[in-house]
């Protein structure tokens, strides 16, 4: 089974029963979608660490929770590199800079320009306080030299809504929740934050374009199993799933999700969750924040 940590319809959940749906051929045994919802993803990490290492239970788990959690919550039930094993990378995703359409500012220059001169008043938006997204505008508030106040809401809807109705300044989102709105005319995007130009929004420049490519990152969701499990059993999971990420309809379905299919060898998303593990470090310990 694969056992999800947020809740049945989201995009999360639809990865992985897009995965499950292609599995069974290739395991010969069913495949089931667990949604274990809760506590950050925590509960659903906290039953796979616990399950039979035995590759029957697998972790559909976002990124931040492998490299990011660690520096947020002092009493984490759970140590990411040594509990769990990971299978293979699923899926990546940008992250976007986006003020809404009617906005006087038409640059990431003359974001950083109104910034600068109002920096009592610069307000940006995210899904959430500790998220990627947060930590992200603290770092691009150290890289400007001015304060960006972060202002945290329950979801990426009501932060479009709260940019929109200009009670925020800008927003810094997931690009599947920006491109639809950017391409509706409701929202301007002024930067991403991934290594190559997002491809539905080509005319958007990455921080590296514009000089602050130690801002470079992107979100990602990874397969894990339980420490212990035999690396034959990882290795077959790998290539069946890895196969499927490359299937022409498994991409387009994942590419509606604002996505792209990742996949590759487990030493890939592991080097990648300890890379982005050192370069949060800092960031999360000089901003005081803990989330418990």
């Amino acid at each position: 089974k694969l056992v999800v940590g947020l809740p049945a319809g989201g995009s999360f959940d639809s990865i992985a029963r897009i995965v499950a749906e292609k599995l069974p051929s290739r395991l010969d045994r069913p495949v089931v979608v667990e949604n274990r919802p809760g506590a950050q993803t925590r509960i659903a990490v906290q039953a796979v660490k616990g399950a039979a290492p035995d590759g029957n239970t697998l972790l559909v788990a976002p990124g931040v929770a492998i490299f990011l959690y660690p520096h947020l919550f002092r009493q984490l039930s759970y140590a990411p590199f040594t509990d769990l094993k990971p299978v293979t990378q699923l899926v990546s995703w940008d992250i976007v800079l986006a003020v809404a359409a009617d906005s006087p500012i038409t640059s990431f220059e003359e974001f950083r320009a109104w910034a600068t001169q109002n920096p009592d008043k610069t307000f940006y938006g995210t899904s959430g306080t500790g998220s990627l997204q947060h930590f992200l505008g603290v770092s691009l508030a150290k890289r400007l030299g001015t304060p960006l106040e972060h202002v945290a809401f329950k979801g990426g809807k009501d932060a479009v809504t709260a940019l929109l109705g200009g009670h925020i300044n800008a927003i810094v989102m997931d690009a599947g929740e920006v491109v639809p709105l950017a391409q509706a005319g409701k929202l301007r995007t002024l930067a991403t934050f991934s290594a190559q130009r997002e491809p539905a929004l080509p005319q958007t420049p990455t921080m590296r374009e514009l000089g602050l490519g130690d801002l470079e990152t992107s979100g990602w969701a990874g397969l894990y199993v339980p420490a212990g499990t035999p690396e034959p059993v990882i290795g077959k999971l790998n290539a069946a799933v890895t196969d499927i990420l490359a299937l022409p309809d498994v991409a387009a379905r994942i590419a509606e999700l604002g996505m792209r299919p990742a996949g590759g060898p487990p030493q890939k998303v592991d080097a990648l969750a300890r890379e982005q593990f050192e370069q949060w470090r800092d960031t999360v310990a000089q901003s005081g924040f803990v989330a418990d």
